[in-house]
């Protein structure tokens, strides 16, 4: 069952189908991927709407052909600008402030910038469903799908309130300034992206509004949680620890702290990192992005062209992540996010499950981990 493609199902007025979600997930992928179009498209949004086109025109017994087009319709349909509130927390307002093409506003203006900024009607349709205990920011952006303009505004506001973090924060005195708000229950709709043209757009920040349940923690993760505080006790007690463990704990953080973050810039350059300090070996001669990613490759792939596939992607990710050390731009997208999530955690995983095989000392670091990828490598294991 594990090898078989997921499929989901469509249903609507007058339609009924299924289709397979990774091809779905493949072609949403290629448009999010492109700098241009992967600006005006959120990639949920994208795939619903992909899924009730290709409804629609089968309720229309159109061809696939047809189908098709409209989805290419879609795609390269001209962007509408919407005008985007987006609520933020961590700072004190006494009156509007201005950062670039971003505006930040007390709670207290919201109805007033509102009725200033939107029509009469759609005023009176969106004011019950707001409230004033949110300090806030105002963006225009160009989407073609609303949900795409509230993504699009996020990535114009957090470097916005990146610029007042650098300036106010310092290393023992941290303020809390991120996007959204802690929701009270799943029904909060504080993000608002609207057109004049197609009205109005809102859903929830992705925070789940509950605190997590340790209780629900699975064996596994009881056993993770163990050696690592054991690892953290011995570091905090200034005991000796291992590369191994360092590795461990050095990548549970960087993890935890790229999850945090609310920059997908930041979110590659740290997971990236987690994943340097399991495998990276600076006692072995090799070039750190093939290092890294050959070994990761080899851990995780279960034969030659799974570990071809990890390794290619990586080696891309770990260009974009060059990139951006270096002062140059690059695209990240919430794919590649999620999967340098996935491999850092993964490795994580693997290290704790094959502990005792790997540990050894500080004098010969991660001696054991190199023999066992040369035994891969070179005899196929």
């Amino acid at each position: 069952m594990s090898g078989m493609k997921k499929t989901g199902m469509a249903m609507g007025q007058g339609y009924l189908f299924w289709y397979s979600e990774s091809y779905l997930a493949n072609a949403v992928e290629i448009i999010i991927e492109d700098p241009k179009l992967g600006k005006l498209f959120s990639l949920k949004g994208l795939q619903e709407k992909i899924v009730n086109l290709t409804g629609e025109g089968k309720a229309k017994n159109e061809t696939d052909t047809q189908i098709i087009e409209d989805i290419l319709g879609l795609i390269n349909k001209n962007p509408e600008e919407f005008f985007c509130i987006i609520p933020f927390h961590g700072i004190k307002l006494e009156s509007q402030y201005t950062i670039g093409s971003v505006t930040l506003y007390p709670a207290s203006q919201k109805k007033s910038v509102l009725k200033s900024k939107v029509s009469d009607k759609l005023y009176d349709n969106l004011i019950d469903t707001v409230t004033d205990e949110q300090s806030f920011a105002t963006v225009n952006v160009q989407a073609v799908i609303p949900s795409g303009a509230i993504e699009v505004a996020i990535l114009e506001v957090k470097p916005a309130l990146s610029i007042l973090k650098f300036l106010v924060n310092k290393p023992n005195m941290l303020y809390q300034i991120g996007i959204g708000q802690q929701n009270q229950t799943m029904f909060d709709r504080e993000f608002i992206a609207v057109n004049q043209n197609s009205g109005i757009t809102q859903h929830p920040f992705q925070y789940v509004p509950c605190p997590a349940e340790l209780s629900k923690l699975q064996s596994f993760g009881k056993d993770y949680v163990k050696r690592i505080g054991d690892i953290q006790l011995k570091i905090y007690s200034s005991q000796s620890t291992a590369p191994l463990e360092k590795g461990l704990v050095n990548a549970t953080n960087l993890i935890a702290s790229g999850l945090d973050s609310e920059d997908p810039t930041i979110q590659i350059i740290q997971l990236m990192s987690a994943i340097e300090a399991l495998v990276e070996q600076k006692t072995f001669v090799q070039g750190i992005t093939d290092q890294v990613c050959e070994r990761a490759a080899l851990l995780l792939g279960k034969d030659s062209t799974s570990r071809r596939k990890i390794f290619d992607r990586l080696t891309t990710l770990y260009g974009k992540r060059s990139n951006l050390s270096h002062g140059n731009t690059a695209v990240i997208t919430p794919y590649d996010v999620i999967y340098l999530w996935q491999i850092a955690k993964n490795l994580c995983f693997y290290f704790h499950n094959h502990f005792d095989e790997f540990i050894d000392s500080n004098k010969y670091e991660k001696a054991k981990l190199k023999d066992y990828l040369l035994n891969l490598r070179f005899e196929g294991k």
